[in-house]
């Protein structure tokens, strides 16, 4: 498995956590607790996001929320791009094969 998949795997299981939580803003609650997306599966940052900042990040397989600064800076930039940034999380979206990988396992 390369790197970009790795990473595109990591930051796919957190998504799976989050889709759990993301039932809680469907029953009525205003925000909601969310695990960090980025790609260090040792993360504990918990960003809190509304309905429609949730469904803006879900719009699309590729894109995922991070806590501010939470990019694979060490990864080439064609890997992930942030695509959209708030004061409190930031939107990236994968690239090439990791966002093949990130398609996938939507």
């Amino acid at each position: 498995m390369s790197r970009a998949e790795r990473f595109a795997e990591n930051e796919a299981f957190c998504r799976d956590l989050n889709e759990r939580k993301a039932e809680w803003l469907s029953d009525g609650l205003q925000v909601a607790g969310f695990r960090c997306e980025c790609w260090r599966l040792d993360c504990g940052v918990r960003l809190r996001l509304s309905k429609r900042e949730w469904q803006e990040v879900r719009s699309r397989a590729e894109r995922f929320a991070v806590a501010p600064g939470h990019t694979a800076i060490d990864v080439e930039p064609s890997v992930e791009e942030v695509v959209k940034k708030y004061e409190h999380f930031w939107i990236v979206e994968k690239r090439g094969e990791a966002g093949e990988v990130a398609a996938e396992r939507e």
